[in-house]
């Protein structure tokens, strides 16, 4: 039994009116008073962020509904799915695992036996996301958007999607048409539960391991040749809702496409032993941190601000908790982000913490990346795809290295420490006489930049005079990253690593300088979104771990 491969269900709501104090575990039934299909996401800070299972009311497919569809898509899906549809966009090369192909018709998390989504399956996939892959959370779009991205992907398939009218087996053994009809829920007394382990040891442990850690039959690959790992049950990261009646779809259609089978043989209370058994490996605070959800950062106004990654006031300022979702799937991933906000009217200052084991701050070797962390800005109420942003619509990224931070302490990090054999360079400097040339350390305050070409051509990255960690860049669409001008680096940051986490605080003017730069005002919501790279797990570039958009509240 697994719950590998892809599309998911849970549809999440942007309820970004009232700040946020941190992300929580989910309830496992709706709570009081809360239409159902709605969890309550809580914890003792933080207030209930519901997340909405089902739609309010089922769209039908019409023209207009395609064309919105269509629209929507160029602009949240293109760039992984591709133009038509087939899994092959810009950035799928980053993506593991890959993003689907639409025009084959053929979805991981279906509830039919005939393994066909239904339109509810598909609407809960764009919602809910895909924890374990790539795939984020759309529940932030307007409902409509999301029937509409339904139809426009279900008219990419060669093949029309059709689903046949629901009938139960006629007998054990037999196979049902149409969606699974679940049968009722019985206890998990210790009966249940000695059948649930009698049943995993015999038709999952082969591959989730006889502890569920997925460490079976590891050498698997999925229906295009891609390897794939069975899934770790104890990690609670369910790309397919861990929901009780969704699980169990889950476990009698099985995964197409993958080795996950069809478990027909389960088919009444065995499923549901299994169900439990399943969700019993982890807790409901494991399977919180899986999902991608959206929330409002409250950034509180005070008199002044910190000018320390570990100044008390931070530990007196609201926290928000955002999971990060690796581009390139890992167990060994960053699951969190924790962000505090302030600023006094004139700057903001974002404390960003997170767990990292290893302390990576330098990338002179060819093996060696650096850790880092980076804050994406959009000056738009409808900001781009969160990813690095789209043609003609920037988003103004600040962002940290840990390398860099390296460079500025007075233990300043030394090529010719790690390379002692280095040679010997000579570069000539027009301020000062030929006796007093230095021979090493081109890049030093007294280099001249007409022979430092990159610190002369105006590179930031190579800037001997420079006093802050940050870089502050622009992007409009993938590999369109750059630097923007000297003279409008504005943003400074200071890290420190300690404890296996790092604590990164960024400051800036509230008002943008120069094009390009967003500006922030009190009274106002921003959408932001965050990343966060692992040296030791050879993140760089676009491997890395990111947020969806969520809003910086700037208190008045």
């Amino acid at each position: 039994m697994s719950t590998r491969a892809s599309i998911g269900t849970v549809v999440l709501i942007a309820a970004l009116a009232a700040p946020v104090a941190a992300a929580a575990a989910p309830a496992d039934a709706a709570t009081d008073g809360q239409p159902p299909g709605t969890v309550t996401y809580t914890d003792d800070t933080s207030r209930p962020l519901p997340v909405k299972l089902l739609p309010t009311a089922t769209l039908p497919s019409s023209p207009e509904l395609l064309a919105l569809g269509e629209q929507v898509f160029r602009k949240q899906c293109q760039a992984c799915h591709g133009v038509t549809g087939q899994g092959d966009g810009e950035a799928s090369y980053l993506l593991y695992p890959k993003p689907r192909n639409f025009r084959t018709g053929r979805f991981r998390v279906v509830s039919t036996w005939e393994g066909v989504p239904t339109d509810e399956d598909l609407f809960r996939t764009i919602s809910r996301g895909m924890p374990g892959s790539a795939m984020p959370s759309w529940g932030h779009l307007p409902e409509r958007e999301r029937w509409a991205l339904v139809h426009y992907v279900k008219s990419l398939a060669e093949k029309p999607i059709t689903v046949k009218p629901s009938t139960a087996p006629a007998k054990e053994g037999a196979l049902g048409t149409g969606v699974i009809i679940i049968p009722p829920e019985p206890p998990y007394d210790a009966a249940a539960q000695a059948r649930a382990t009698e049943l995993y040891a015999d038709a999952c442990a082969s591959c989730h391991g006889r502890t569920g850690k997925g460490d079976g039959v590891t050498e698997q690959k999925d229906e295009l040749g891609y390897a794939i790992r069975p899934r770790d049950l104890t990690m609670g990261v369910f790309k397919g809702s861990p929901e009780p009646e969704v699980l169990y779809r889950r476990i009698v259609a099985g995964i197409p496409g993958t080795p996950m089978p069809m478990s027909d043989w389960a088919y009444g209370q065995d499923a549901w032993h299994l169900v439990h058994f399943a969700r019993s490996l982890s807790s409901d605070a494991q399977r919180a941190r899986a999902e991608m959800r959206r929330f409002a950062i409250p950034v509180t106004r005070v008199e002044a601000l910190p000018d320390h990654p570990d100044a008390g006031t931070w530990a007196r300022t609201p926290a928000i908790n955002l999971h990060l979702m690796p581009r390139w799937w890992r167990t060994d991933r960053p699951e969190e982000v924790t962000v505090r906000a302030l600023h006094d009217g004139k700057d903001i200052a974002l404390q960003l913490v997170w767990l990292d084991a290893t302390h990576d701050a330098t990338a002179m070797r060819t093996q060696d990346f650096r850790d880092a962390v980076a804050v994406e800005l959009s000056a738009s109420a409808d900001p781009p795809f969160f990813a690095m942003g789209q043609r003609n619509q920037f988003v103004n990224i600040w962002m940290w290295k840990s390398e860099r931070q390296a460079d500025l302490e007075p233990a300043f990090q030394d090529l010719e420490k790690v390379y002692p054999n280095l040679g010997i360079d000579s570069y000539p400097n027009l301020l000062k006489s030929p006796l007093e040339q230095p021979h090493r350390h081109a890049l030093t305050l007294e280099s001249n930049p007409i022979f430092v070409t990159a610190w002369g051509a105006g590179n930031i990255v190579a800037d001997p005079t420079r006093h802050s960690a940050a870089e502050d860049l622009s992007a409009q669409g993938f590999g369109t990253l750059r630097a923007r001008p000297p003279t409008d680096q504005a943003v400074d940051a200071k890290g420190v690593y300690g404890t296996d986490s790092y604590r990164v605080v960024f400051r800036r003017p509230l008002k943008g300088k120069g094009p390009g730069a967003v500006t922030l005002e009190p009274g106002t919501a921003v959408p932001v979104a965050f990343a966060v790279w692992n040296g030791a797990a050879g993140d760089r570039d676009g491997k890395k771990s990111v947020t969806i958009w969520q809003e910086l509240h700037l208190e008045k």
